[in-house]
């Protein structure tokens, strides 16, 4: 791999290189995942409405798809993520007409991790056991807790129901890295939230060997404060993965400090700009992969993969975020790779610094 012009090839000192992909979109890129990725970390096809969308009955089509397309090219998984807030059924939090008790859900939760850990064992080295369970204090649901997200699991099982998650998981896939996931993990009060959440999970004594950084940058990337969150999550003894790089349109606009909504100021302004984008715009974007990557190579000793949320512009999460239901497509220009799955310039000057 590494005698092509291939990104996987070039990092293999360094780090894995991954992208997330769908079910829908995995055997049309394979050719592009075949000469540039080494991972791949299924985008929503993990999660408990696809797979286990009703009380005992799993559904594995979807997933087996993407499980299938890594072993034809010899590619490990990146498991995520199926303790999460969203994309979780009700019966869950339901005993009949009543609220669970918190030990129905971790039956739920461990019954539900011994079904995909039987599956999916041999295929997954990593799993993103719990997502994004930290407070955010801009998602209107601030709760009484000053670490944890005001989830449904939270309201009912308090921070027994992150426990529970990595407990069941440390048993049933003991050879796999278990990895807690968050977003916004480089905001200092986020961070500290962050830290708090896995020194709790260590004082109880439960394996966790990593923390995934998200890494989804919808503002000019404040390269000192990524370095600074990089070595006080290494310092807690783990190993770090970034999960879900992408770089929104919204980041070349140079005075966003959060993602823009529809009715914030600016966000007139962004829609424009996403709509005509100027080349300046697009070589932004390139630019600051260069120097993401710049960062991450620095701490490769800490670093062992680093993911896109995608794998090609023809196809973001971005495109749709934030939009009510039925407005066009805005699209971002986020990934490493064009609509036409070609590579961006980035990508050259990328494996060049790898030399």
């Amino acid at each position: 791999m590494s005698e092509i012009f291939s990104l996987a090839g070039a990092y293999e000192k360094y780090f894995k290189i991954g992208a997330a992909v769908s079910y829908r979109n995995v055997d049309s890129y394979f050719d592009l995942l075949s000469q540039h990725f080494n991972s791949i970390t299924p985008e929503n096809e993990m999660k408990y409405q696809s797979v286990e969308p009703e009380e005992g009955k799993f559904t594995f089509g979807q997933i087996d798809r993407i499980f299938e397309a890594g072993r034809k090219l010899g590619i490990k998984v990146r498991a995520h993520a199926p303790v999460w807030h969203n994309q979780t059924g009700d019966w869950m939090y339901k005993d009949g007409d009543k609220p669970a008790s918190p030990e129905l859900i971790y039956e739920r939760i461990d019954a539900h991790s011994k079904a995909v850990c039987e599956r999916f064992n041999g295929d997954v080295y990593a799993w993103d056991v719990v997502n994004e369970a930290a407070r955010d204090d801009f998602d209107g649901r601030v709760g009484e807790s000053d670490v944890y997200r005001d989830s449904d699991y939270y309201r009912i099982c308090g921070d027994g129901f992150i426990e529970a998650a990595f407990r069941s998981m440390d048993k049933y896939s003991p050879d796999a890295q278990l990895f807690y996931n968050d977003y916004n993990e480089c905001d200092p009060v986020k961070r500290e939230r962050i830290v708090r959440l896995i020194r709790t999970l260590q004082e109880k004594g439960c394996r966790i060997d990593g923390f995934g950084m998200q890494q989804h940058y919808f503002n000019e990337p404040d390269y000192d404060e990524l370095k600074r969150s990089i070595e006080i999550y290494a310092g807690l003894g783990l190993r770090l993965h970034i999960t879900e790089l992408d770089i929104s349109l919204m980041a070349t606009l140079g005075h966003v400090e959060h993602r823009l909504k529809p009715g914030d100021p600016g966000f007139k302004e962004y829609i424009e700009a996403a709509m005509h984008p100027t080349s300046e715009k697009l070589a932004k974007i390139n630019d600051i992969y260069v120097k993401l990557f710049e960062v991450y190579r620095s701490y490769a000793d800490v670093i062992d993969c680093v993911t896109t949320w995608g794998v090609a512009d023809d196809y973001t999460w971005l495109d749709f975020f934030g939009m009510k239901p039925g407005s066009p497509k805005i699209k971002q220009y986020p990934l490493l790779f064009n609509e036409q799955l070609e590579p961006k310039p980035c990508v050259s000057k990328l494996i060049e610094a790898a030399k």
